[in-house]
């Protein structure tokens, strides 16, 4: 899912550390990398052994017109579809466990669409003006 902004003058590289902030405090671990003007924070839980199969936020566009886009509920489809086709073998586990997941994450995107608007807001006017 993703939201644009137009006329806010926010700084990208702030808006971004605070979104790293907000997984962070969710108890996630996070990694943040910029790459062309697109900033990517990965998140992934604590437990996870590698940031491969972690969920995205990612920070692009200008100052004046740019876009936040999260990637986490998504990836429960996988799991929950693959529940559904072996369940006469013991797949509910699985169709259970993405569901889960899956909910959790709704919750966490929410709470985190509520986050990033009251950043937004308060990062008004953060970029300074050549």
């Amino acid at each position: 899912m993703q939201k644009q902004w137009v006329g806010k003058n926010v700084d990208l590289k702030l808006l971004s550390e605070c979104i790293e902030d907000f997984f962070n405090s969710k108890g996630f671990r996070t990694k943040i990398a910029e790459s062309a003007g697109k900033y990517t924070i990965l998140w992934a839980p604590q437990r996870a052994r590698n940031m491969s199969d972690a969920m995205s936020a990612s920070v692009f566009g200008s100052s004046n017109d740019f876009v936040v886009e999260i990637v986490a509920s998504e990836r429960t489809r996988g799991s929950i579809r693959l529940g559904m086709l072996t369940t006469a073998f013991g797949g509910g586990y699985l169709v259970l466990r993405g569901l889960k997941a899956k909910e959790v994450l709704e919750t966490i995107e929410k709470e985190f669409w509520v986050y990033v608007e009251e950043k937004v807001a308060h990062l008004t006017g953060s970029r300074e003006r050549p």
